[in-house]
């Protein structure tokens, strides 16, 4: 299907059926109703005032899929998928899948989410289009050798995956035998590969793209200047509800000059495009007291929450049904 311009692109936008993946954890059980809270509800909310026809359902299996697919006959997937048989790391597989049956569908394909969700690999690709980076060094949980010479603080946490799975305040170590504890942890919780990398402080920045477009930087911020504060970004402190209270974090508009603003936008139009992101995605990223922009991690197919309802408050420079629309005629265009 070929897309012109924007009024012809929505118009055709009104003739398609969508197909929406979702993980089953989301559904209410045995039907396409979401439970309370759930992020994903507003996309299809969005959708079904954009679109002909939409409809949801969970991932399960290969052949579920293929059935579904079969059953819905969709012109496109709105794939809101984030794991794969209960592993964060394996939702790549679903869009290898959605590949195979060349069925257009949104975000990252398979390249780009495993270029993000190798947090070693990605920081090679983002060290060689422009950002600073931690130094780091990677090993088996089951069988550590250290390098001769380790500089600490480090933060140890697994190498593949997202939102800062297996991240605790005690991912951050001072001592070879606070490391190797940590590794011991990781290793009973089924995690192969490990990444030790240089503590980096900082700011802790939050960069939304929209296809071509940066969204304006967010910044996290974490109570009130307290040394006693977290100094991680952890699952809880992301998840935990009662955690985000008590330290109080919560986002803002980064405050940038000027120079750092057309700096940070430069560094991850580049860096979104080498690391083959698509569609939307979001770089994680620290301002050193430097003023170097520090790339932590990519985040392909973040969370569409809208910008009101959202922690991190990425698609704040965009209209949510417009964002809607422009994800999904991106993926369309793709045909």
């Amino acid at each position: 299907m070929t897309l012109g311009r924007r009024g012809t692109a929505r118009r055709l936008l009104r003739s398609l059926t969508v197909a929406v993946l979702v993980d089953k954890e989301v559904l209410v059980p045995g039907t396409s109703r979401f439970l309370a809270g759930e992020g994903d509800r507003p996309v299809v909310k969005a959708l079904r005032r954009l679109v002909e026809r939409v409809v949801v359902g969970p991932y399960t299996n290969a052949a579920g899929l293929f059935k579904w697919i079969e059953d819905v006959k969709p012109d496109l997937v709105f794939n809101l998928t984030e794991q794969a048989d209960g592993d964060r790391g394996k939702d790549g597989h679903i869009c290898a899948l959605l590949e195979l049956l060349k069925l257009p569908y949104t975000g990252t394909g398979p390249r780009g989410m495993t270029l993000c969700r190798d947090k070693a690999i990605s920081k090679l690709i983002a060290a060689r289009e422009g950002f600073k980076t931690p130094e780091y060094f990677v090993l088996r949980a089951s069988a550590p050798r250290l390098p001769t010479r380790t500089t600490f603080p480090l933060v140890v946490k697994p190498r593949f995956g997202d939102a800062s799975e297996g991240i605790t305040q005690a991912s951050l170590v001072h001592t070879k035998e606070a490391l190797l504890s940590r590794i011991a942890v990781l290793e009973a919780s089924d995690t192969e590969d490990v990444i030790c990398e240089e503590f980096i402080a900082g700011r802790e920045m939050l960069v939304g793209v929209l296809g071509r477009r940066v969204m304006p930087v967010r910044e996290l911020l974490v109570g009130r200047g307290s040394s006693s504060k977290p100094q991680l970004i952890s699952y809880r402190l992301k998840h935990d509800k009662a955690v985000r209270r008590r330290w109080r974090v919560r986002t803002d508009f980064a405050r940038l000059t000027s120079q750092q603003e057309r700096k940070v936008r430069e560094l991850t139009r580049r860096t979104f495009d080498a690391l083959d992101l698509r569609d939307y995605g979001r770089l994680d990223l620290r301002l050193n007291s430097s003023g170097d922009w520090v790339f932590l991690e990519a985040n392909p197919n973040p969370g569409l929450t809208p910008f009101n309802r959202s922690l991190a408050g990425i698609w704040s420079g965009i209209d949510y049904e417009k964002l809607i629309e422009q994800i999904t005629i991106q993926a369309i265009r793709r045909d």
